[in-house]
């Protein structure tokens, strides 16, 4: 199973420890992210959540185009590469 079907068969928010796993990444680098906008979240009392759907879109956006020979995209060929997002 691939991280974004992981993270869109979620049905309530993600924490930020619970995204900073699923991305191999610390939850200090989600904490940046979230406070310099480069990351969808919201917050609640002060918790930051993530939305898992406008998380997948945002992963999404930022995986880099992958052709087959005849100028498709191959989805199933899609991957995330790296942490800097």
């Amino acid at each position: 199973m691939t991280i974004l079907e992981q993270i869109e068969q979620r049905s309530s928010a993600l924490k930020v420890n619970e995204l900073a796993e699923m991305l191999q990444v610390t939850p200090q680098h989600i904490y940046r992210m979230a406070s310099s906008g480069l990351i969808p979240c919201f917050r609640i009392e002060g918790a930051i959540r993530l939305d898992p759907k406008e998380i997948a879109n945002w992963l999404r956006s930022k995986q880099p185009q992958q052709f087959a020979l005849d100028g498709c995209v191959r989805p199933e060929r899609l991957a995330l590469v790296g942490s800097h997002f």
